[in-house]
């Protein structure tokens, strides 16, 4: 069983984004709900991370969990909203994280990162004295090569985000069902279609970037892209019509809020994800 919390679910700026009057902000605010949306991260059966987000504190009280629990991060890539540098020294700091229960030679968190990630981790090690970088033990991804965390395996794929960087999306699978988790990224590039037809697992569910909304995609996918994804995967036999369809990463910039997206992207049997939403295949 894979079963994905998404305890943040909206873009860098969150939603609404602090500073702005844009009339979709304006609408969260009014509505609040499912429509408020904080910066993206995961929890992948209660003890991996795929990312951590600024805003893990209060992702952590909102939904009651106990991050004492974690003991893998997997980050997609090297951008602020998806790697909390401060939440990651409190973490290795003995005054700011007590653990009584964990072993000292156990209390450390495993990192699967790439080299941007890992560089800036170790640059923010270098100013935080009290930090102790013995509690993060750090593998590189590579792309194609499959990484296991207790019962579930990773595999990681080329997305198409950070010009210069190995930005990854993933394909997650305890070996009877899979799960694609794929933001952030534009629409991705030609090879990693092919690599995921080697993969060739069907997918149980598929997670997608929808930073743009009903704008064209970038270094972000919209509407478009997602359904353009959706037919490949389908042509490849990689999704079928039981696979559930779920929209993530949404932002403010296309000018409509969560509730609007959402009802439009239902038309296409795609689902808009919030915070605190369970997905289990």
């Amino acid at each position: 069983m894979i079963r994905i919390r998404y305890l943040g679910t909206g873009a860098a700026e969150g939603f609404p984004a602090p500073f702005c009057e844009c009339a979709a902000c304006e609408r969260v605010r009014r509505l609040g709900g499912k429509n408020r949306k904080t910066r993206s991260c995961a929890l992948i059966n209660e003890h991996i991370l795929i990312d951590l987000s600024p805003d893990i504190f209060m992702q952590s009280w909102e939904n009651s969990l106990h991050l004492s629990a974690v003991d893998t991060i997997v980050f997609t890539h090297s951008h602020d909203d998806h790697l909390d540098l401060m939440s990651l020294m409190l973490r290795c700091k003995d005054g700011a994280t007590v653990l009584p229960k964990i072993k000292r030679d156990e209390n450390y968190i495993s990192i699967w990162c790439n080299d941007a990630v890992r560089e800036k981790i170790n640059k923010k090690f270098s100013e935080e004295k009290h930090a102790d970088p013995s509690k993060l033990h750090f593998s590189k991804i590579a792309y194609g090569v499959p990484f296991s965390v207790g019962d579930i395996e990773f595999t990681a794929f080329e997305a198409d985000h950070i010009k210069g960087e190995e930005c990854c999306i993933f394909a997650l699978s305890d070996g009877t069902h899979s799960f694609l988790y794929g933001n952030d990224t534009g629409l991705p590039p030609e090879r990693t279609f092919d690599a995921l037809n080697r993969y060739g697992k069907v997918f149980a569910a598929i997670s997608l970037d929808c930073a743009r909304g009903t704008l064209p995609g970038d270094a972000h996918m919209g509407l478009a892209e997602d359904k353009t994804v959706c037919e490949r995967l389908r042509s490849c036999g990689l999704i079928d019509g039981a696979t559930k369809i779920y929209l993530n990463h949404f932002s403010h910039m296309c000018g409509l809020a969560p509730d609007e997206f959402a009802s439009l992207a239902e038309k296409d049997d795609m689902y808009l994800t919030h915070d605190g939403m369970v997905v289990t295949v």
